[in-house]
């Protein structure tokens, strides 16, 4: 699949085997076009593939091959949206090399198509980029500053003093990747999942108990949903507001 994809159009940029960030994160193909900027998760598959809405399964087994797809593609929108200042959203591209697929259902927010069929996929895509726009994530593309940032661990925070409504609950550090850091604590009784930027600043946090996504603006919404995903319910309520950056989170 790689000599397919250098063999596009000159104005095309693309890199192969993409290492993101200290902590291991690796994508298999990041394309940038007229058409957008592409994220690529590469499967080689022989024989039969169903794909449904959840997945794409093989004798009934599920790849799980979506989730990973969703991710990769927020990850790379941030990263060179970081870069470049510039409004930034990647498709995610599920690439099925020597499959035959029968889809049963389009899957939300990911393209699957076999390596056959994907130079006249891309072909038939129209424009989403203007010449700077393409220009500047071509550039920060090939820039390995764009893929590599410190990452930067947390303290936990210390238990808060027990809310006059009951017994305080103790902080707890739910996960990380690479720099998108998101954390829940107790104050007060709330509980919240919170995405950071590298500076430390807020970027979308969800409310457990009212069920509401808040983001900073809707340029990162997918990527705080591809982080926050497994601790939301399945639709949440959504609203920006621009003043939450000021819940800094302290390191």
């Amino acid at each position: 699949m790689s000599r397919v994809l250098d063999g596009l159009a000159g104005d095309i940029v693309v890199v192969h085997d993409q290492d993101i960030g200290r902590r291991g994160a690796h994508i298999d193909h990041i394309v940038v076009g007229s058409f957008g900027v592409l994220c690529l998760t590469a499967r080689a598959q022989r024989g039969h593939v169903m794909v449904t809405d959840k997945d794409c399964f093989v004798a009934g087994q599920g790849l799980g091959l979506f989730s990973r797809a969703r991710r990769d593609a927020a990850t790379v929108a941030v990263r060179l949206q970081s870069a470049t200042g510039l409004a930034c959203f990647a498709r995610a591209v599920v690439v099925m090399v020597g499959a035959q697929l029968t889809v049963q259902a389009q899957p939300d927010g990911v393209t699957v198509v076999t390596g056959e069929a994907l130079p006249l996929w891309l072909r038939s895509l129209p424009q989403a980029l203007d010449e700077v726009q393409q220009r500047a994530f071509s550039l920060a593309l090939g820039n390995a500053a764009t893929w590599v940032q410190k990452s930067r661990v947390p303290r936990v925070r210390p238990a808060p003093l027990a809310p006059a409504v009951g017994p305080a609950r103790t902080p707890v550090r739910a996960s990380a990747r690479d720099w998108a850091l998101f954390e829940t604590w107790a104050i007060s009784g709330e509980h919240r999942f919170y995405v950071h930027d590298p500076d430390g600043k807020c970027l979308a946090f969800y409310d457990v108990v009212s069920g509401e996504l808040v983001l900073v603006n809707d340029a990162v919404r997918n990527f705080a949903e591809a982080m926050l995903g497994p601790h939301m319910k399945k639709s949440p309520r959504v609203r920006t507001d621009s003043s939450i950056t000021s819940r800094s989170r302290r390191v």
